[in-house]
């Protein structure tokens, strides 16, 4: 949209239009421009449950979130809706509603000490002492984008909907008439001899005269394509444009190494184990111990308790009050019992860390270069600001460019993948993952937004022209179509050799006699499945030939520069021994299956009984 406005706000109409609104706010305010929003109702409605576009958007939000890894973190909203993640929120969110509702038309309900209780004991939510720690719990959430509110309320959901679960699919198992069929299928096993007859055991075939390849050429131009191509004019805005402009002083220095003395400060760290007893006369017992000078060893065998190790801790891993007693002791010493809020404790001190800072000369260079980075980063947020009112405005690329003396860069012809006609990388590109993306997504003579390249300034392009893609000339690449060209003839010369290999074992001759008179090697795979077996590397479509194949059938499949030629020797039924961990596994496999048909049926049944209404519209639009 910034595109557009930069585009027409340099005709002289348009700024004419935008003068003419600019006064209609003055005359008229801009009170029911506010006012005159039209309300939206939820976008999705399961029953008497609505749910609304913001909280639909934020589930939708958290899983891309979540998947972000598995596209190394550079999945957007708009790929996820592509990948049709925004259609999976949706259908979780209204299965989730439509067991709520069923939920609340059968009386259940969650009670709030069991809820408390499973959130304690939740070991994602236990600090360093093993108990539940509501820092760690309030910090786990907000990573999540989840108040506690949210957190809470979604367990109570969770709590009713496995209740429902387990009423509905709990202990259903399918019948053995059933899951052993599907086991013994499954679990068949085969095996083949195997003869392969590489392309390159055939001779590679004369290159074919002009005829031929002009044929092959027009035949397989698809295969012989150029990627598009676009010039791009590139204004560059990097931390050394302003940096000749910094000034940084001595006590400019020494304060941000004030500031950042917890960076360059090792904390403490003391080796601790600990027993954590209960009950007056355990307590009494562990002061009159201690008194004695006994280790904590004894007094843990005395009062029958166990010794918990912390390991290394620092000051803040602690407990209030038991920090400061820990931090007071010598090392080797065991102190006396001190109380917190989770009991009391009887705590020794191993070895210990001493803390270090580092002086101010060791990391004075890191600070300055530091400090000045940081500088150059502020300053250009704020030359980025000035360059897109500049275009704002109507400047072009290159005016901007000399207003703020700023770098431009020239690219004659670059494809998606950063490579040139010739095929080798462009030099000088942005180093950012984003700048191709965003060159190929950018319309032709138009400008892209302002894009932050991390840690290294900015970017803005402009599309000069596209290539689109087209058929490279034969004239260009004749030594590489006739290199396809004579390698597919020989491959398929290879297959004619292996189908001759085929007719002779077809006619009853061993496969060891016909490897060895064809000058190539016969093997005997491993016992293979029909899926997922290790070690065994035939082509899919061979495996399905094999297991459609009796035994001494000959099946043939392709390999990259080969044909395999593959003879059943040997078929291996499954036997479903009730011990067997496989068959026990199997069934339980059969089972979930049958489970969860039975929990997509009743969703259905729900779905038509309750009713769900999806506002497409409004989830499509909402970003």
């Amino acid at each position: 949209m910034l595109d557009v406005f930069r585009k027409f706000s340099k005709t002289w109409v348009v700024r004419l239009l935008f003068a003419l609104l600019a006064l209609s706010f003055v005359v008229w305010g801009v009170g029911d421009v506010i006012r005159g929003g039209a309300s939206r109702g939820p976008a999705i409605e399961v029953g008497h449950t609505a749910v609304s576009v913001t909280e639909v958007q934020s589930e939708f939000k958290r899983e891309v979130e979540r998947l972000q890894p598995l596209f190394g973190g550079k999945l957007t909203a708009e790929e996820a809706r592509k990948l049709g993640i925004m259609d999976r929120t949706i259908d979780t969110v209204i299965t989730r509603s439509l067991i709520d509702e069923a939920g609340r038309g059968l009386g259940l309900v969650a009670v709030d000490d069991v809820i408390l209780r499973r959130v304690t004991a939740n070991p994602a939510f236990r600090g360093p002492t093993g108990q539940f720690d509501r820092d760690l719990f309030r910090s786990r959430l907000s990573r999540a984008s989840m108040s506690e509110e949210m957190f809470l309320r979604a367990e109570r959901g969770n709590m009713i909907r496995n209740q429902m679960a387990e009423s509905l699919a709990g202990g259903i198992q399918a019948p053995v008439s059933m899951a052993d069929p599907l086991l013994r299928w499954r679990e068949e096993r085969r095996v083949a001899e195997t003869i392969q007859v590489a392309d390159e055991s055939v001779p590679l075939p004369a290159a074919p005269d002009a005829a031929t390849l002009d044929a092959y050429y027009h035949a397989n131009a698809t295969r012989f394509m150029a990627p598009e191509f676009r010039a791009l004019t590139v204004l560059l805005l990097r931390p050394a444009d302003i940096a000749a402009g910094i000034d940084i002083d001595e006590m400019m220095v020494r304060e941000s190494y004030q500031q950042r003395s917890e960076e360059f400060s090792t904390p403490e760290r003391r080796q601790v184990t600990q027993i954590v007893v209960d009950g007056q006369s355990d307590v009494a017992r562990a002061y009159e111990l201690q008194g004695q000078g006994r280790d904590l060893p004894a007094i843990a065998k005395a009062l029958g308790r166990d010794i918990i190790d912390l390991g290394w801790v620092e000051r803040r891993d602690l407990p209030e009050g038991l920090a400061e007693a820990v931090f007071r002791l010598d090392a080797g010493a065991t102190g006396q019992p001190v109380k917190t809020a989770l009991g009391w404790h009887v705590v020794r001190v191993g070895a210990v860390q001493p803390g270090r800072v580092q002086p101010f000369a060791d990391v004075r260079a890191k600070v300055e270069q530091d400090l000045r980075r940081e500088k150059s980063l502020d300053g250009l947020s704020e030359l980025s600001n000035k360059v897109e009112d500049a275009l704002g405005g109507g400047a072009t690329l290159e005016e901007a460019a000399s207003r703020f003396s700023l770098k431009v860069v020239k690219i004659a012809a670059v494809d998606a993948q950063g490579r040139g006609p010739n095929g080798k990388p462009v030099a000088d590109l942005p180093k950012s993952d984003q700048f191709l993306d965003v060159g190929f997504h950018t319309d032709i003579g138009t400008e892209s937004p302002l894009t932050e390249v991390p840690e290294n300034g900015y970017f803005l392009l402009r599309v000069d022209q596209a290539t689109p893609p087209a058929p490279r000339p034969l004239a260009d690449i004749k030594a590489e179509v006739v290199s396809r060209w004579q390698a597919e003839r020989r491959h398929e010369a290879a297959r004619d050799k292996a189908q001759r290999l085929v007719e002779r074992l077809k006619s009853g001759e061993s496969i060891a006699t016909v490897a060895q008179s064809s000058g190539l090697r016969a093997e005997k795979t491993k016992p293979f499945l029909r899926e997922n077996s290790e070690g065994v590397t035939l082509p899919p479509a061979l495996i399905t030939g094999l297991f459609a194949a009796k035994s001494g059938e000959v099946v043939t499949g392709d390999l990259p520069g080969a044909t395999l030629v593959a003879r059943l020797a040997e078929v291996i039924p499954f036997t479903a021994d009730p011990s067997s961990p496989v068959v026990e596994s199997g069934r339980r496999r059969v089972s979930q299956g049958v489970a969860n048909d039975i929990a997509d049926q009743f969703i259905a049944s729900l779905n038509a009984s309750i009713g769900v209404k999806v506002d497409k519209q409004q989830l499509s639009n909402e970003e």
